[in-house]
């Protein structure tokens, strides 16, 4: 509990200091089978390294609430999380299935509900919310956009996957609409869902949407700032 309060309290305290300016009609189907720590090792996606996924979850996070503009703090634990709120604290099953889906169930006596969030890994830690997310490694990519997971492979075949519909690890493939392009000197991922082409921003290793990288953008700015401001202090004192 103290673990997820500071974590909470520190993103809230830096919110509020922040200044924000405004082909085949076939469809074969793949099983991944979850891993007893809630990490999906194999299967479609085990190129991803699932289980380096999982443990960088492990621990305390701060991740989007019920609503917009809304935030509470994880702590991960296995298949286990802790969520708090500011004012609950929840007790909830955790469990990745896929390289940018995460899914938190509530249990109760009248049955059970689940939310999935999209993530990616950006230099190793997890960065999760509102939004389309995916990661990269050279030529290849994994994305959810929308309701939909995408792959690209070394050679550039995209292939969309439709998540199962028993919760029952066998997804569904077709080959997709997906792949990187220039957008003026910037490079990015699209991926058409549904007649609808929605476009992530390349951050390195990781792919968010639009929103989600200006806000890391607005995020590592103010990092910057508050650095120069300590090192101003210190520069001051020294020289009393």
């Amino acid at each position: 509990m103290k673990h997820l309060v500071i974590a909470l309290a520190l993103f809230t305290a830096c919110k509020k200091s922040e200044k924000t300016e405004p082909a085949s009609s076939a469809k074969p189907t793949a099983d991944m089978p979850a891993g007893k720590s809630g990490a999906a090792p194999a299967g479609p996606f085990g190129a991803w390294d699932m289980p380096a996924r999982q443990a960088a979850f492990q621990g305390a996070h701060v991740a989007p609430g019920s609503a917009l503009g809304m935030w509470e703090a994880w702590e991960v634990a296995g298949d286990k999380v802790t969520t708090w709120d500011g004012k609950t604290e929840k007790k909830l099953e955790f469990k990745l299935i896929s390289p940018c889906e995460v899914k938190i169930t509530e249990k109760s006596d009248g049955g059970s509900s689940s939310t999935t969030h999209h993530y990616t890994l950006l230099d190793g830690k997890i960065v999760t919310g509102l939004g389309n997310a995916g990661s990269r490694k050279g030529p290849e990519a994994v994305a959810c956009v929308s309701n939909a997971i995408f792959t690209v492979d070394a050679k550039g075949t995209c292939t969309e996957w439709s998540p199962p519909m028993f919760d029952d690890g066998k997804y569904e493939q077709k080959p997709g609409t997906c792949g990187f392009k220039k957008d003026g000197d910037k490079e990015v991922f699209v991926a058409t869902v549904n007649g609808s082409e929605s476009t992530l921003e390349v951050h390195g290793d990781a792919l968010l949407s639009a929103a989600r990288g200006l806000a890391l953008g607005e995020g590592r700015r103010l990092r910057r700032r508050e650095g120069r401001a300590r090192d101003e202090e210190v520069v001051t004192a020294a020289r009393r």
